[in-house]
């Protein structure tokens, strides 16, 4: 018995664990004291993992469906089908869609995204966590040289001032969260940014709750009070007047009216002067924001960015710009190169019932909510590797059995660019394997060549294909927690420029008939909509425990809200939007919310499939996006 330590597989914070094994189960769970993020601390997912590790729905051969039930099969069997009958499709014409994991190493995904473009010919990828992150990553490389993670997220320990747009980051990564109020307990100044009083909001120094859509104008309007004290500022590290963009950013700025957005976003400007006061007396900065499925609008982040580069403090050795991610390995597959190409996605082919999209090629669907099902259903191949059962294999022709993330050797790339690498230190039920060893196995039936033997030779070929990797291997990897990829690998990073800004006063969509603001975003119970935490007993209790009280779901709306509608806690009430969809749903009164808005986490399957499927953006922008309602007793 022994412990063994590896990288917590759920959220993007990459926090250190010891499994307690035997070689054949996780007993028990560790944290790791001396590690540099998660400093001896878990979340109640990561404490949990060894339930998730032993739970008895693993998937262990090889399936294939015939008179519409799966069978079992040997994988040379399961490996020709495939082979045989996606060389049937034009990958090139986009008759091959591939849907990646970001809970997949990196060995794996670059391994699949080979067997796309190499054997299948395919530019149609995408991650299912990936919404919002290209955006992120788009506008990092635009301001900062690089698609990643300005310092790391130990600088949290250290900085003065730290900012967070747009997350409950103490619910969503927890972690995270814990260190952030650590630094507000020493002296930093805590200031957080969001429609909702969330529970990160009532640890912070200041909470700025502006109306929902506004999130962008407010950026800008603390960057434009900032700018009038740098330009009497004369202490400045880089000369910002001379930046690329400088002078329409500046130009737009100067535009804002303090009148218009106090009407718009509900803060007057004379409480962002005073708040740009102690931002531009602040010796470092940190700024946090949500990126993956969570992730703000491209406006928001551009708005996000361009506030970094203002505060002159991003090269200061104790500040930060970190795009947070929800889950394990987002960056790390955004590196890999899994997240698509303009122009080919995915998730617009299977959205797009005329699309030439005929074969689909899932790697562990990770939730409860299967968007297209139909349309998935329909196609003429869907192949699916997993390491658990779920409900994606309903849809399945094909199904690989994968290994869990401690049962093979693979690397992780976490929120803030940290490459770490965990070890195998379990053996596999059943027939499972790494999934570049099953990616390998379908390209050499298809003729292709790899070669190889294990993950650390994978790795090898990651560094020679991806230049942020050239210095990284297995072996440097295992020597501590872990090593950032480096930015001097691209041309531009370093050299800062603003993106264009266009100032605009958002209005409510809101009318007299559908007088609320509904926004929709993740409450602490996304986790259990998530198929790995499904498999875990304390976290499920917790969601179980909330499905007592609100068994339909909720509708978070004010005291005040309540009290016109003449309703109370846990009633039903009929939620009807503007585009006719309506729900049942029980009121959850709540001080968090303001008049006039309402909130939704989306935890339960069938509010999912039933009423928010429709609204795409209300899965990619959060909170940024509104959808109007009615609310009536029932």
């Amino acid at each position: 018995m022994n412990y063994q330590a590896c990288v917590c597989n759920l959220c993007g914070t990459g926090c250190g664990q010891f499994l307690k094994t035997d070689g054949t189960r996780v007993l028990g769970v560790a944290p790791i004291v001396s590690h540099p993020v998660s400093k001896g601390k878990l979340c109640v997912r990561g404490w949990h993992a060894n339930e998730l590790l032993n739970t008895n729905e693993r998937i262990t051969t090889p399936l294939i469906r015939e008179d519409g039930r799966l069978r079992e099969a040997s994988l040379d069997e399961a490996v020709s089908l495939v082979v045989r009958r996606l060389g049937e499709c034009n990958g090139a014409a986009d008759e091959i869609g591939l849907l990646a994991s970001a809970r997949s190493s990196n060995e794996d995904g670059f391994a699949l995204r080979r067997l796309a473009r190499e054997v299948f010919k395919t530019h149609l990828l995408g991650v299912g966590a990936e919404a919002g992150h290209r955006n992120s990553m788009d506008s990092l490389s635009h301001a900062f040289g690089y698609p990643g993670a300005v310092g790391d997220l130990t600088r949290i320990d250290k900085a003065d001032y730290i900012l967070i747009v747009g997350t409950d980051i103490a619910r969503q990564n927890p972690i995270i969260g814990g260190n952030l109020h650590a630094a507000q307990r020493r002296g930093a100044r805590l200031v957080s940014l969001s429609s909702s009083r969330t529970q990160m909001a009532k640890l912070s120094t200041k909470h700025f709750q502006q109306k929902p859509g506004t999130k962008a104008l407010v950026l800008n309007a603390l960057a434009k009070a900032l700018h009038a004290l740098r330009t009497v500022n004369h202490a400045r590290h880089a000369d910002i007047d001379r930046l690329a963009g400088y002078t329409q950013y500046v130009n737009a700025l100067r535009t804002i009216s303090s009148v218009a957005l106090e009407n718009a976003s509900g803060i007057r400007y004379e409480e962002i002067e005073e708040e740009a006061q102690i931002l531009d007396a602040a010796r470092s900065v940190v700024i946090l924001f949500p990126s993956g499925i969570s992730g703000l609008d491209k406006r928001t982040i551009e708005a996000i960015c361009n506030l970094a580069v203002l505060t002159d403090r991003m090269d200061d050795p104790q500040s930060a710009l970190i795009p947070v991610a929800g889950i394990s390995n987002l960056q790390g597959s955004f590196d890999m190169g899994l997240s698509g190409e303009a122009g080919h996605s995915v998730f617009g082919s299977l959205a797009d019932p005329d699309s030439p999209l005929r074969a689909l090629f899932v790697v562990d669907h990770d939730d409860g909510i299967i968007r297209n099902r139909e349309r998935i259903a329909a196609l003429e191949l869907v192949v699916y590797c997993g390491a658990f059962r779920n409900a994606f294999m309903d849809l399945a022709d094909v199904v690989f059995p994968l290994t869990a993330y401690n049962e093979s050797d693979g690397t992780y790339t976490c929120a803030d660019r940290r490459v770490q690498l965990t070890r195998k230190n379990t053996d596999t039920p059943g027939a499972g394997l790494p999934g570049w060893r099953v990616y390998q196995a379908i390209a050499e039936q298809a003729g292709y060549t790899w070669g190889w033997r294990d993950a650390a030779e994978v790795f090898l070929a990651i560094t020679d294909a991806i230049p942020a990797y050239h210095d990284l291997t297995h072996h440097r990897l295992a020597k501590g927690f872990g090593i950032h990829w480096d930015i001097t690998a691209f041309p531009a990073a370093g050299q800062m420029k603003f993106h264009e800004v266009q100032i605009d006063y958002p209005k409510s969509p809101t009318c007299e008939e559908f007088p609320f603001a509904l926004m929709v975003g993740k409450g602490r119970h996304f986790w259990h909509q998530n198929n790995l935490m499904r498999k875990t007993l304390i976290p499920r209790r917790e969601y179980d425990q909330t499905l007592l009280l609100y068994p339909q779901g909720y509708v978070e709306i004010c005291p005040e809200d309540a009290q016109k509608l003449k309703v109370k806690d846990k009633w039903l009430v009929h939620l009807t939007s503007s585009t006719g969809t309506s729900m049942k749903i029980a009121v959850k009164v709540s001080p968090d919310v303001q008049p006039g808005t309402a909130y939704i986490p989306y935890f339960i399957k069938n509010m999912i499939s039933d009423f928010l499927i429709r609204y795409d953006n209300a899965f990619s922008a959060g909170e940024e996006s509104i959808i109007p309602v009615r609310i009536e007793e029932k």
